[in-house]
């Protein structure tokens, strides 16, 4: 068995645990705790088993902690969906969700919900009526409730091409006099 190259000092590990402490993104802090616990001889496989991940992975953020100190462990991914709307949209889109109801700005003929609260296809609309952007993904939508607040709600089914109550009233009449 080769022997462990990749040993942390003690100042290094201080370090590594002050980031892991100021960090909000999780997917760093499992990268800070594993680079800390491999670095500290803990056995790879406890590593694994407790922040997940692979041991390729784990050889890769060790290098990328020789090579750039935690900078490389910070998370490299942008969010917000390509930033397809900005933040200052993201809280005016939420600002929206709360004074509306999707009835009272979602002809019925195109909504497809009951327009009591807000859903992924009453979202999709509003989204694109409002601030001209489509995401490809459902869970983009499901995320930009999430951040305004709300929950998802989903639609109850209902026939879009069933007749109105007075056809279906006179339809019944019409039968029984037969």
């Amino acid at each position: 068995m080769a022997k462990r190259q990749f040993i942390l000092t003690e100042p290094e590990i201080n370090e590594l645990r002050r980031a892991e402490g100021q960090t909000e993104d999780v997917q760093e802090l499992r990268r800070l705790q594993a680079v800390r616990l491999y670095g500290e001889g803990k056995p790879v496989q406890e590593i694994l088993n407790m922040v997940g991940g692979s041991w390729r992975s784990l050889m890769d953020w060790c290098q990328r902690y020789r090579a750039e100190g935690i900078a490389g462990l910070a998370s490299k991914h942008q969010g917000q969906n390509a930033a397809k709307i900005t933040r200052q949209q993201r809280r005016d889109l939420g600002e929206k969700l709360r004074q509306y109801r999707p009835d009272q700005v979602i002809p019925a003929e195109i909504r497809i919900s009951q327009g009591q609260f807000w859903t992924i296809s009453d979202l999709k609309i509003m989204v694109k009526e409002w601030y001209g952007v489509t995401y490809q993904s459902e869970t983009s939508y499901r995320n930009l409730l999430h951040t305004s607040r709300f929950s998802q709600q989903k639609p109850e089914s209902r026939y879009r091409h069933r007749p109105d109550d007075l056809t279906v009233a006179e339809f019944e009449a019409e039968v029984e006099k037969r």
